[in-house]
């Protein structure tokens, strides 16, 4: 319990001291608060007194009572009033709405109680019941933010406000009172910008607000231009934007006021005295501007324009000039004076100097010339600057005798050629020609009767009678004289035939020759050019260079070097004789493409080979050395390039091995600049008849060959079936029993009654078993040549051996009496496999009634050679070989005449097999050997 009454006391002590350091009524409260507001400045100023140097400032839009600023600011008091002030700027004019304060005091522990609220009225308050708009007339920077406030007249709606033509958000300060706000305002137009506040039916109130510049002038210099007042002038900056007299810049000048800049808004000021430094002021609203300057009098003078200018003496060659001054002191002064000359296309500049200088005379003028003239001048010594210039002057010198002109011969033949002479200039001909006069003489005469052309003409031909040389004197006439005359000596013709003429290449449209010097050329060197091939009046163009030179640059003149002409170039050493060729070239100054294809482009066929012949284009369409020729196949939609020749001097080429068709081809002829537009030929392949005779028989011995080869390649492969098919194997004939005696024949008499009776239509008995006939081979031996006796009724003697029979066994061919078929036996060996030879018993007991059985093959097909003797002769039905026939019965009336002769194999006179009857119950597969060759049997 005491633990509880000892924490209440320390929780109420330690209340009480928290309430003494933070209590209210600790500090004294600030007094005399006072508000003294500046509208214009939009600020407003609070006094006070208190002890504190540390208070707590709050500011209100009192009828809302919206809090503007609260903050805390340290102030001291003013030693001598011991007053506290502060100045708050208000970002809303202060007539826009009432403002009040308030204030206390404050130090690190405690605050003081506020002190009442003060108030200045705006004009919003009711006794004030008028629209207004705030700021008027404000002039403000560019790029500044601005707030203006629209006070609504009592019982009128509020609708919005403008800037310039932008519709603006308001924000409402009180019950009348909406404001704006503009963030960087953009520069006003002359008269400034708008801004109005609108109601519902019209428009309330308004203001203008000016947005500029402050003053941005620089470079104040001040000059003398009488040697006793002063005139200063600046660089105006960039435009304030301020056009109202009230807002733009006003000036003064070392304290007094720029009449001439601030009237007639010009960038200079006067002063009658020269003060040898200056300040200018230059200022506006929004700032000011600060110049000055400082200079002697001397060292800023600026001379007026010379007046009176004349020329009191005018020659060919010279002029006199003579001018005044408008201030008498330019007469003591000692000045430079710069005079500039124009005559047509030509300018000079002279300098002249002198105390107090008022005539030059003007020297190395060019005769019968217009010449415009202007003066100015300035100070010699701390020399400022040019003074301002005359009014211009012209004047015409007088004519003279033109210069001598510039002459040449060119001969187009051993004794023809023609003398040139150049133009006159203006500066030469020294006034308006009136002709030519032309002379010439010779060794053997002493002068010929000049002639006289018209001023249009500048050559006129020679001719030559003799062998000696003629010189020839051309002069120019103009209303002052004769020119001195100029001569030349003919030189001796020299024709590209009989020179080594080199290939001259141009270099960006112009010619650079160089040559060995000539000691000969005393009187320098000359440069002739014309162009090549030439004939007539051609226009020869040349240049004389100094003995010096030995090198000379021909540039391209619309008049002097045309691109893609060929030139001739040729160098002469001069002297007092005729001029001597050193060397001769051929060139163009720039190639082009030729103008021409080549011409006449023909084809000819030799085979399968066509051969192209062309003629070179003419000389004066190639525009360029030509380089070769290319051969082009022109498909459908391009040219396939055949042949570049690189030898200009080929002209012919053969393309070879072409098929019989249609082929076009285009020959070009190119220079260094490109191909020109080409010739086109074409032509028609067609074969040859000894070719397609030779074709004919070589495609199908060729096809034949080849089938050749296929059939010998299959049948190569396919060579087993082929000799079973066509070649096959007979076998030997083999007998059961002992036949170990020697070979020798066994004659064997035939039966008389070993006949053979034919049976028209014969019933075949399908269920006996048929005979298989065994094929035959022949064989070459000594025997085919015996003859065989056809006619004999005895049958024929059938030989047995007990091996295989070694010689050929013949028989005679026996025919019936209707003569409806015919049997014969080959008169060729015979190899017949046998599979056994019944005696009579045993062909009786295995027959029923004996006779003679043929060889007998299974319905399977035909057995195999039989490479043993069967062990066993009583089976029949496992005997697949040779069987005798059995087609007699012992109790038919002709068996007893035959039972010496029963198992005897001769006991039919037929030598032929008899065709085995057909089994229908296992029919025989009908194969051929085709069909086996196509299957691929073997």
């Amino acid at each position: 319990m005491q633990g509880w009454v000892t924490l209440a006391l320390l929780l109420s002590l330690g209340v009480k001291r928290s309430l003494g350091q933070n209590g209210v009524g600790e500090l004294p409260v600030p007094r005399g608060l006072t508000l003294s507001p500046d509208f214009p400045a939009q600020t407003l100023s609070l006094t006070w007194q208190s002890d504190s140097s540390l208070f707590d400032l709050e500011i209100f839009h009192t009828e809302l009572m919206n809090v503007v600023l609260n903050e805390t600011v340290a102030v001291k008091a003013d030693p001598v009033t011991g007053l506290h002030s502060w100045t708050w700027h208000s970002p809303l004019p202060l007539e826009c709405t009432s403002h009040s304060a308030r204030i206390r005091a404050r130090n690190q522990q405690s605050v003081s109680q506020w002190n009442p609220l003060q108030t200045i009225p705006g004009s919003d308050i009711p006794e004030k019941s008028e629209s207004f708009m705030f700021p008027q007339d404000k002039v403000v920077p560019v790029g500044s933010n601005m707030t203006f406030c629209c006070i609504v007249k009592e019982k009128d709606d509020f609708i919005e406000m403008m800037y310039g033509r932008q519709e603006m958000s308001a924000t409402r300060l009180s019950r009348r009172t909406y404001a704006i706000t503009v963030t960087n305002q953009p520069a006003s137009g002359n008269t400034g910008t708008n801004v109005i506040c609108c109601s519902q039916r019209l428009t309330l109130t308004g203001a203008v607000v000016f947005v500029g510049y402050p003053p941005g002038d620089e470079g104040l210099v001040c000059e003398t231009r009488d040697l006793a007042s002063a005139e200063c002038s600046w660089k105006k900056g960039r435009d304030t934007r301020f056009r109202m007299k009230r807002s733009r810049t006003k000036y003064t000048l070392n304290g007094r006021d720029c009449l001439e800049a601030n009237e007639r808004r010009t960038w200079w000021c006067s002063s009658k005295v020269w003060e040898e430094s200056w300040t200018l002021v230059a200022r506006n609203p929004l700032g000011t501007v600060q110049l000055t300057d400082s200079a002697q009098l001397t060292d800023r003078v600026h001379l007026l324009a010379p007046v009176n200018v004349t020329a009191v003496e005018v020659e060919a060659w010279s002029a006199t000039l003579q001018w005044s001054w408008s201030v008498a002191a330019y007469k003591k002064l000692e000045m430079v004076c710069q005079l500039q000359l124009f005559a047509h296309e030509l300018s000079s500049t002279r300098n002249y100097s002198g105390p107090g200088l008022s005539s030059v005379v003007l020297e190395s003028l060019w005769p019968d010339v217009d010449y415009t003239m202007t003066l100015r001048c300035g100070s010699k010594h701390s020399f400022w600057k040019w003074g301002n210039e005359s009014a211009p002057y012209r004047i015409h010198t007088k004519m003279d005798r033109p210069d001598a002109l510039d002459v040449w011969i060119w001969m187009d033949s051993s004794n023809t050629g023609r003398v040139f002479w150049k133009p006159l200039s203006v500066r030469k001909s020294h006034g308006a020609l009136a002709g030519y006069e032309v002379s010439q003489s010779s060794a053997e005469e002493d002068g010929r009767t000049p002639v006289s052309l018209p001023p249009g003409n500048f050559s006129y031909p020679i001719i030559l009678n003799n062998s000696s040389d003629i010189t020839v004197a051309v002069a120019a006439r103009n209303p002052a004289g004769l020119s001195q005359p100029s001569t030349v000596t003919t030189p001796a013709y020299r024709a590209d035939s009989q020179l080594s003429v080199s290939e001259l290449l141009g270099t960006n449209g112009s010619f650079v020759l160089s040559w060995q010097p000539n000691v000969n050329a005393s009187s320098g060197y000359a440069v002739e050019w014309v162009p090549t091939g030439c004939s007539g009046l051609c226009p020869v163009d040349w240049k004389k260079v100094p003995e010096s030179d030995c090198s000379f640059t021909i540039l391209f003149i619309s008049d002097s070097l045309v691109a893609g002409v060929r030139y001739t170039v040729s160098v002469y050493s001069l002297s007092t004789g005729a001029p001597t060729l050193l060397q001769r070239w051929q060139g163009y100054s720039q190639e082009m493409i030729p103008s021409q294809s080549v011409s006449k482009l023909s084809p000819s066929q030799t085979g399968s080979d066509v051969l192209l012949s062309w003629k070179a284009t003419a000389m004066e369409h190639q525009r360029g050395f030509i380089r070769g020729y290319t051969v082009y196949l022109a498909n459908a939609a391009h040219l396939d390039l055949i042949a570049n020749i690189s030898d200009p001097e080929v002209q012919s080429y053969r393309v070879k091995g072409l098929s019989p068709s249609f082929y076009k081809f285009v020959v070009k002829a190119y220079t260094s600049a490109g191909e020109d537009a080409g010739s086109t030929v074409d032509i028609k392949i067609e074969m040859d008849t000894a070719d397609m005779l030779f074709v004919g028989i070589l495609v199908p011995l060729g096809i034949m060959f080849c089938c050749l080869i296929l059939i010998s390649i299959c049948c190569y492969k396919k060579r087993e079936w082929v000799k079973k098919a066509f070649y096959p194997e007979i076998p030997g004939p083999k007998v059961p029993g002992d036949w170990s005696s020697p070979q020798g024949p066994l004659d064997v008499k035939p039966s008389p009654h070993s006949l053979v009776h034919i049976v028209e239509n014969p019933e075949r008995d399908f269920t006996k078993e048929g005979l298989f006939p065994v094929p035959e081979e022949e064989e070459e031996s000594e025997n085919d040549n015996i003859e065989v006796d056809t006619d004999s009724d005895e049958p024929a003697l059938l030989r047995y051996y007990n091996h295989v029979v070694g010689d050929g066994s013949h028989s005679n061919q026996v025919s019936d009496s209707s003569g409806s078929s015919t049997a014969s036996v080959g008169s060729t060996q015979t190899e017949i496999t046998y599979a056994g030879i019944q005696s009579p018993t045993s062909s009786q007991g295995a027959c029923g009634g004996g006779g003679y059985r043929p060889q007998m093959q299974s319905v399977a097909g035909p057995a195999e050679p039989q490479i043993e003797f069967e062990a066993d002769f009583q089976d029949d039905g496992l005997n697949t070989g040779y069987k005798p026939q059995c087609s007699w019965q012992l109790d038919s009336p002709e068996a007893e005449n035959f039972s010496g002769s029963l198992g005897s194999p001769t006991s039919v006179t037929s030598s032929q097999f008899l065709i085995p009857e057909s089994s229908e119950e296992q029919p025989q597969p009908s194969n051929t050997w085709f069909h086996n060759f196509l299957s691929g049997k073997s």
